[in-house]
């Protein structure tokens, strides 16, 4: 039994009040007339009198009034204990398997698989068992039952994975498949080297009352690490050939300097090495000799030797040629003086990536002016037609982006092929000059356009002004970024193929609006042309557990493959990964989670086996650091949110009702008390008409 309102128990030192009263009040004596005494010889008379408890039966009548007023304001309430059915009965066993990359340390991944070996060989024939692993994310790996055999292949097939430790959705999963069993016995018995990076006092855990958590802690004894952290790139300038100088940082967790020799392997082959020494619990930087590199996407590592931990000492990068992004602006036949002028010095100002702009009438333009770029900019021009608009589409396909500006062109000038590619109509010019033009009230910070001005002060839209704009109907599958506001689009995207189409409902100069001079021009529209557009300053690593995604890494799709025969749909790309492992890539699922250190290769049905674009996915850093907790802290965590709120006891586990249930007894305490009063009262008045008469 446990209370809810523990203070009130105080409240039992008023039982000492009927004593007090019993002992105290003495009964009146009747007085009787008697002559005079004074003939009457005195007796020395000596007695103690002493006070007893008088009518014992009202007493006890008044104490339990009184207790059970203090029990029920104190609200007790009854708990199932935990350990009732402990030692009887069957029992769900949730094994939970750490295979993070640490586990690849010494001997722990052995040792893990062995204390799961014992823990399943304590599964009777009457229990189940579920084998989980885990890591970033858990997983089960055999359905709840008592094969020992399927869960001894189980856990000879898991493997350590490139991802870091999380106990958080291991637990849960845990908590969600026990919370399901209807055993009297639940068990989780955690097998990890119980990283202190991994356990997060956030962590939302579900485990049900009465489970029953056993750590076992295959962390052993704890030596120094030493691994490759990242590397760093650069480059002599931007000609192409221009070498390129790699320094890698080299970090010791150990007590003690260590001395390596690190080598630096590019295209497959050793073009370099660094002798360092370490120092410990400290890091050094391993610069090479500069190295020139072959054309094209080149492949990357720095490896030290092996030590304890593998999976850290050697890291993957990519080299990619620093080549500046092609775009395309076409103009109309009659444009406005200096009409493209400030696109192309928005686009030309800066790096990364380095925009070079060609603007052309649309009477000059030819099909090979398309080929290789990586944005076309329809500057107040309606989508070509015929050949033009057949070699366009396949550009478009393949990856490279358009930008549309419609300004005054009459809808009908588009032709019926583009509909089903634009999915945004052209309506009416409308001219808000005389209401101070309109201006971008709502953006999509969620879109890579606009998500570097979502800090405030980033980005001041409000003070440009749209006085002229071009109303555009959505249709379909086209997203939103930017409204105006009387609530009309602003700026629309799609994808198609490998390629995104984007439309500007104003102009890019600065006959319709003021933008262009505003500060914001600048940096908005190299976002736009980056997000549009394709480029290929790709990221030269990711990190194991994160997700590629071709809508916004776009950029490594440049070369595989974007043309298509006329008429004929862009190549499928999908992508490779170092076991071997195939994920394909569509219009509906353009991404992929990275899970396996090493090269990734992205391809197409067409690509020769090793010719793809290669992806360079390393291990968590993080993972590395070896800080260890005691089991024990994690237990008492995961168990305290089964049983306890703000670290108060509470009622059984279950539903409100079910807990209102169990915490009714101070009704009945408090009618109880009642009765008592009723029943004191009734002898209270009797014992005192008695002693009256």
């Amino acid at each position: 039994m446990s209370f809810l309102a523990p203070w009130f128990l105080a409240g039992l030192v008023s039982i000492g009040v009927p004593i007090a009263i019993h002992l105290i009040n003495r009964e009146r004596k009747t007085v009787v007339p008697f002559p005079s005494l004074m003939f009457i010889q005195r007796v020395p008379y000596r007695s103690v009198r002493q006070q007893k408890l008088r009518h014992l039966l009202l007493f006890i009548l008044r104490c339990l009034a009184l207790f059970l007023f203090v029990a029920a304001f104190a609200r007790p309430f009854f708990v199932k204990p935990p350990s009732l059915a402990a030692g009887v009965g069957a029992k769900e066993v949730v094994i939970l398997l750490d295979r993070s990359y640490s586990m690849g340390y010494g001997t722990r991944w052995k040792a893990a698989q062995d204390s799961a070996k014992v823990a399943i060989a304590s599964i009777g024939p009457k229990d189940r068992a579920t084998i989980v692993a885990f890591a970033n994310d858990a997983s089960a790996l055999t359905e709840p039952s008592a094969d020992h055999a399927n869960m001894e292949r189980a856990i000879a097939r898991a493997t350590i994975s490139s991802e870091g430790t999380r106990f958080g959705p291991a637990l849960k999963l845990a908590g969600d498949i026990l919370g399901a069993s209807n055993m009297p016995r639940r068990e989780v018995v955690l097998i990890s080297d119980f990283q202190r990076r991994g356990w997060s006092g956030q962590s939302e855990i579900h485990l049900p009352q009465g489970v029953e958590v056993i750590p076992m802690d295959v962390s052993g004894k704890d030596v120094g690490d030493v691994a490759v952290a990242s590397v760093e790139t650069d480059r002599a300038s931007d000609e192409a050939g221009a070498p390129v100088t790699v320094t890698a940082r080299l970090t010791n967790t150990g007590s003690a300097p260590r001395t390596v020799e690190a080598t630096l392997e590019l295209a497959g082959r050793t073009v370099g090495s660094s002798r360092v020494t370490i120092p410990p619990a400290g890091s050094v930087q391993a610069r090479f000799a500069p190295t020139t590199v072959p054309g094209g996407i080149t492949k990357g590592s720095v490896k030290i030797p092996s030590d304890a931990l593998a999976a850290n000492d050697q890291f993957f990068f990519t080299l990619a040629p620093d080549e500046a992004v092609s775009v395309l602006v076409i103009e109309p036949t009659s444009s406005r003086t200096n009409q493209a002028l400030f696109l192309k010095r928005a686009l030309e100002i800066g790096d990364q990536p380095r925009f070079r702009v060609d603007v052309k009438r649309v009477d000059s333009i030819t099909p090979r002016d398309f080929a290789s770029r990586g944005l076309v900019v329809l500057d107040e021009v309606a989508p070509p037609g015929g050949d033009l608009g057949v070699a366009l589409r396949a550009e478009l396909k393949g990856g490279t982006g358009i930008l549309v500006v419609p300004g005054d062109v009459p809808g009908d000038r588009v032709p019926k092929e583009w509909t089903t590619v634009l999915r945004v109509g052209y309506g009416d010019v409308v001219n808000r000059a005389n209401a101070g033009g309109a201006r971008l009230a709502r953006l999509s910070y969620a879109s890579p356009v606009f998500e570097a001005f979502a800090a405030p002060g980033s980005g001041d839209f409000a003070s440009a002004h749209v006085f002229t704009h071009r109303t555009l109907r959505v249709v379909g599958d086209s997203g939103v970024l930017a409204w105006y506001d009387d609530g009309t689009p602003a700026l629309v995207e799609r994808s198609v193929g490998q390629g995104r189409v984007v439309v500007w409902s104003t102009s890019i100069d600065d006959y319709w609006t003021d933008m262009p001079t505003q500060p914001v021009f600048l940096p908005f529209m190299r976002q736009l042309a980056r997000h549009a557009g394709r480029f290929s300053n790709s990221r030269p690593w990711f990190t194991a557990g994160e997700v590629l995604d071709l809508s916004r890494h776009g950029e490594l799709t440049v070369g595989l493959a974007t043309k298509a025969a006329p008429g004929a749909d862009a190549p499928v790309l999908s992508l490779m990964s170092p076991s071997g492992k195939r994920a394909r890539f569509s219009d509906s699922t353009h991404a992929s989670a990275l899970l396996e250190r090493g090269f990734y290769e992205l391809r197409t049905q067409a690509t020769a086996d090793g010719a793809g674009r290669p992806v360079a996915v390393n291990v968590d850093m993080a993972e590395s650091d070896m800080a260890h907790m005691e089991p024990r802290e994690l237990v008492a965590a995961a168990t305290a949110t089964a049983g306890t709120v703000n670290g108060a006891s509470t009622a059984e586990a279950g539903t409100a009702a079910e807990r209102e249930r169990n915490q009714r007894m101070w009704w009945y305490l408090l009618i109880g008390a009642f009765l008592v009063l009723a029943a004191e009262t009734i002898l209270s008045n009797r014992l005192s008409r008695t002693v009256t008469t």
